[in-house]
């Protein structure tokens, strides 16, 4: 890319206010959707949370930017029964609904418990998709407690999946909470891993914002200083960098991104 088309990339995003990453998280299941409906209410301008479930009453329960419903010409809308090849199936035939929701994004971080059937058979589908794509994935898998036997290999396989199609892949154990929760029962557990990843992914949130911050500004500086040398046309009439990145971080606000409803995949 020659410096003169470079410069205007760079303009216009910052005049757009585009300053920082578009961060999505995909919440896939029960478990996944319960804790993007958490981040939902107080997270970043620049993060969209997403939930996808077979489970159509699940789904319609909780509030979050997008819902993604899918296979429900599969199992009904009454979810995977526990059964990952169904909830893979599923997330397989919801690829091009997955490309769409996804398009755009900078960052993605897949959410899921394993162990059960659409968490554990989605969330590798999904980070598949947001590779294929060129976004930085990351995916955080919330393993079974050990008294959970059933769903201990499930959870194994699904693991495996993930960490095989990112490497950025963070794995929560349950039983490990649940020593430092000490006597709490398992509901209040399951608010303490759910209250763990959340600040997990609020921190990886801004963690990644302020280095995309820090790593385009050098950048910007650098284009503005090759105008000095060469002026360029097209763009004579530009403020200068500084009154631009000072607008483009007001011009964010503490908006955040409207409803868009929900998607079907049957």
């Amino acid at each position: 890319m020659d410096k003169t088309m470079k410069a205007e990339q760079v303009v216009a995003m910052l005049s757009k206010g585009m300053i920082e990453p578009k961060i999505t998280v995909v919440g896939c299941g029960g478990a996944g959707n319960n804790i993007v409906q958490s981040i939902y209410s107080g997270c970043r301008s620049n993060v969209e949370t997403v939930a996808v479930n077979t489970d159509e009453r699940k789904l319609a329960e909780i509030e979050v930017h997008k819902k993604v419903f899918i296979g429900k010409d599969i199992t009904e809308g009454k979810g995977a029964n526990g059964f990952p090849e169904v909830g893979e199936y599923c997330a397989e035939c919801a690829r091009p609904t997955f490309k769409k929701m996804l398009s755009g994004s900078d960052i993605v971080i897949v959410v899921a418990g394993m162990g059960g059937g659409t968490g554990t058979g989605v969330a590798p589908i999904v980070a598949q998709v947001s590779k294929e794509l060129d976004a930085v994935t990351f995916a955080i898998a919330i393993n079974p407690f050990s008294f959970e036997t059933e769903r201990t290999k499930k959870a194994y396989e699904g693991v495996k999946k993930l960490q095989a199609i990112t490497n950025n892949t963070i794995v929560f154990n349950n039983d490990r909470l649940l020593e430092l929760a000490g006597d709490a029962t398992v509901s209040e557990s399951f608010a303490i891993v759910e209250r763990s990843i959340m600040r997990i992914i609020d921190s990886l949130c801004a963690q990644i914002s302020e280095s995309f911050i820090s790593s385009i500004v050098p950048e910007v500086e650098e284009i503005f200083q090759s105008f000095e040398e060469e002026p360029v046309p097209q763009v004579a009439m530009v403020a200068s960098a500084a009154e631009m990145m000072q607008a483009s971080v007001a011009a964010l606000g503490p908006k955040m991104p409207e409803m868009n409803g929900t998607l079907m995949v049957r």
